[in-house]
């Protein structure tokens, strides 16, 4: 299996994955997928679509199909979440962050400095033709994916994290598309919808303001800072991305009695430490060692 693209097809594979990235926004679409990561059940759902050029005005609807009768809604760049055993909230957001990863929304011409681009060839899923490709960081300080491409909508069929030994710890994996589902009901049911009001976000008084990260692998940026308050709970957020992977550090003022505990669920990991008499979590689809070099590389300005 190769791990570089060879220059001959570096616009052909850059060509495919942002024809993808502009097929998940602009086309409209019914999906329905599972989701597993290593060792843990398998999660399914519907995931309805209706695209648009600009971002402000496509609408999306994610239906748990298991469990709780949960649903997100994205409607006027704002995603709500509706579930029957906690209170519903909405927040500012351009989609819905619980269908596709980070690494699908890209210009992916943007990315070459970080990431090598491989062309596996073809094969089909779902009943379908498919592309796929497989993105690999150039630093070995982050996972890696291999895409599954629909050859005649460009829309992502399959999506695999893979660790460091190639083996594959997180997986979307779509089992029925139906680009002709009934997309007057849809939108219907999402204009009529009766929405919560957005959670408190401010971009001020940042507990994040007295130190910084000595460290970030190569390519991430910060991409917003604010606090938010949560059920009563002030939480102080930086957000970091180099656009196919992201983090978060969060900061609360209770100092939890137990420091650098962490939690690996399947791509994702959350590690827990205490800092300056207060208590900081970060939380991303990063390795541990990652994570880990990241919270030892916090110091105060």
């Amino acid at each position: 299996m190769p791990s570089l693209v060879f220059a001959e097809d570096a616009n052909d594979v850059l060509l495919l994955l942002n024809k993808m990235n502009k097929a998940v926004q602009t086309r409209s679409y019914r999906i329905n997928f599972i989701s597993q990561d290593k060792n843990q059940y398998v999660t399914t759902f519907e995931y309805s679509h209706l695209g648009a050029a600009k971002k402000e005005n496509i609408n999306a609807h994610l239906l748990y199909l298991e469990g709780p009768a949960k649903e997100i809604i994205l409607h006027k760049s704002a995603t709500s979440y509706f579930q029957p055993d906690s209170p519903s909230f909405s927040i500012a957001s351009s989609r819905i962050i619980e269908a596709f990863p980070d690494v699908i929304y890209n210009d992916f011409t943007q990315l070459t400095s970080i990431y090598d681009f491989a062309l596996l060839g073809n094969t089909r899923t779902a009943n379908r033709s498919v592309q796929l490709v497989k993105i690999v960081a150039k630093d070995k300080d982050r996972y890696s994916y291999v895409i599954w491409i629909d050859v005649e909508t460009y829309l992502p069929m399959r999506i695999d994290l893979l660790d460091q030994n190639n083996e594959i710890i997180s997986q979307l994996k779509v089992i029925q598309l139906d680009m002709n589902f009934n997309k007057k009901k849809m939108t219907d049911y999402i204009n009529h919808r009766t929405y919560p009001i957005l959670l408190s976000i401010e971009k001020q008084n940042s507990a994040l303001v007295d130190w910084r990260l000595a460290w970030l692998p190569n390519g991430f940026k910060e991409i917003a800072a604010y606090n938010v308050n949560f059920y009563e709970s002030d939480i102080a957020t930086k957000l970091f991305s180099d656009g196919v992977f992201s983090f978060t550090v969060n900061v609360s003022p209770e100092e939890t009695k137990q420091s650098n505990q962490f939690i690996q669920q399947g791509g994702r990991t959350i590690f827990s430490t205490n800092f300056a008499n207060k208590n900081i979590i970060i939380i991303g689809n990063l390795p541990l060692v990652t994570i880990e070099r990241i919270a030892q590389n916090i110091i105060e300005k």
